[in-house]
């Protein structure tokens, strides 16, 4: 029997879609990258803010951040990453 696998999808620096499909939320690694301030949501939702939060992450200026969550946090309709404010590198990880 083969293990779960994560998958890490990059951030594209403004809201996207993460997976349109039911998938595990399994963490993040992002970085804030103008030297103020970021906060970045996770919704279990396939294409906008709207569904159920998951994730809330707030950034110092120049802060990196980084969680892993094992089994994951069930989306049941997809994930969607909304840039509330500053702006961000890294990715998003998902399971099946």
């Amino acid at each position: 029997m083969s293990s779960p696998t994560t998958k890490a999808v990059a951030l594209t620096g403004s809201d996207q879609a993460v997976r349109a499909a039911t998938a595990d939320y399994r963490g993040f690694a992002v970085r804030e990258t103008a030297g103020s301030t970021a906060v970045i949501r996770i919704y279990d939702d396939p294409d906008s803010a709207n569904g159920t939060l998951l994730d809330t992450i707030a950034l110092t200026a120049n802060e990196s951040m980084a969680a892993y969550y094992s089994p994951g946090i069930a989306a049941t309709t997809g994930i969607y990453v909304d840039i509330v404010s500053g702006t961000v590198e890294g990715s998003i990880r998902v399971g099946d």
